[in-house]
Order: structure tokens, then sequence, then C-alpha cells
């Protein structure tokens, strides 16, 4: 089953970084709904604060930003940068569908942004509080550039998580760029993060679709 997931994510590894309008990009949408459930968790791990700024690289459809909307208080500002017009297009959607269930005059403070997070004119030095991407760190190539730019956007005491599920991704793919661990984590600490990583469990564990592999890197 493991080989099969893994061939048909490499027939559509295209799609999988930025779905088209076609059927390759709608069977990639199907397979990241898979990843509702681990994205919810993450979520819940950040702890994420009311006085804070959040992004979120690789927002997709907005299931991190679902989450975020069941918070009794979310960031005051929250960035959700997409390359996929498809996706940005069911992103505003959703923002008016989320504030649809608010209290009436309330409004997510959300920006949707849609250039290469390589550069993010939009955002200063040191001012974002926590960034997070689902599988997502496997496209950023080169990946130090991502890094050197998400290491000047974050304050000090800031930090990146990506979610990462390594077991299904094909090792033959130019998409997938990033697809082993420890390079991942010797990048970060490279560009000078302090960084974690660990197993997350999620609902028990039971379900191992659901599960997958935290890299935390802290600005020092």
């Amino acid at each position: 089953m493991l080989r099969i997931m893994k061939e048909i994510v490499s027939r559509i590894s295209p799609d999988m970084r930025a779905p088209s309008n076609g059927c390759c990009g709608w069977f990639a949408t199907k397979i990241m709904t898979l990843n509702t459930p681990s994205t919810a968790e993450a979520i819940r791990r950040l702890n994420l604060q009311s006085e804070e700024t959040f992004l979120e690289i690789g927002a997709g459809n907005g299931a991190g930003l679902c989450e975020i909307a069941k918070l009794d208080a979310y960031p005051k500002r929250i960035l959700c940068v997409e390359i996929s017009e498809r996706f940005r297009l069911e992103l505003q959607n959703k923002i008016k569908i989320l504030e649809g269930e608010l209290p009436t005059g309330s409004t997510l403070p959300v920006e949707i942004h849609a250039n290469d997070c390589k550069e993010m004119p939009y955002l200063d030095n040191s001012s974002v509080d926590k960034i997070f991407g689902m599988n997502v760190v496997y496209f950023l190539d080169p990946l130090s550039l991502y890094l050197q730019e998400f290491n000047r956007v974050l304050k000090d005491d800031g930090y990146i998580t990506f979610g990462c599920k390594f077991g299904l991704l094909p090792e033959d793919s130019k998409e997938f760029v990033n697809i082993n661990a420890d390079r991942i984590v010797s990048a970060m600490e490279e560009v000078g993060f302090r960084v974690e990583k660990s197993h997350v469990k999620v609902d028990g564990g039971k379900d191992k679709r659901k599960n997958y592999i935290e890299i935390k890197g802290s600005k020092e």
C-alpha cells in the first residue's frame, strides 16, 4: 500500500506543490485532505496568542485557518502564503464562511499573499512570532534562501515549525527536494536556528496517516 501511494504521489508531484485545475489537481487536493487532523494538532501545539503575528506557508485550502477560527482568541495578524491560485480562491471563500460564523461585526485579521516566500517584502525584520508549514518544506528550493528569509522576519524569541510525513514521499521526483529530516535539521542549524525534532502522534497514534514529524527551529 505504501509503495502504491508513493507511486501516485510521484505521478502527480507538480500538483502536490501547486494544484492545477485538471484531474491531477483535483486528486492532489483529495490526498491533501488527509492532512486535516495533522494540521489541527499542529495548530494546537503552537499555542497561538492574541498579541502574536502568525505566518502559515503553503496554507492550502485553509485547514489551519479553520482551526485558528475555533480559538477563543486568535493572533492579531494572520498571514497565509499560497502560490496556488486555486487554493487562494478557496482560502478567500473559506474566510467568508468562517467570518459568517463569528459574532456580528467580528472579522478574521487574515492576509493572503501569492508570492513565493523566498522574499516577503510585506513583513518587516523581526516582526513574526511563529511560522508554520505542513508538508511544505519538501518544495523549498534552495532551502537555505527560504530559511534565511524566515530567520529575517522572525522575532528573537520566535520559531518555525515544519510538519512532515516523509514516509509517503517519492525519492525520484524533482518537486520533492527536501525529503531527509536530518539534512533539513542541518540546514536550519546552519542558518542559526536551534532545532528540535520529534514524532507527533495524533489522536493516540493508531492511524499512522495522521502522525507526523515535527521539526521546530527557534531563533536565537
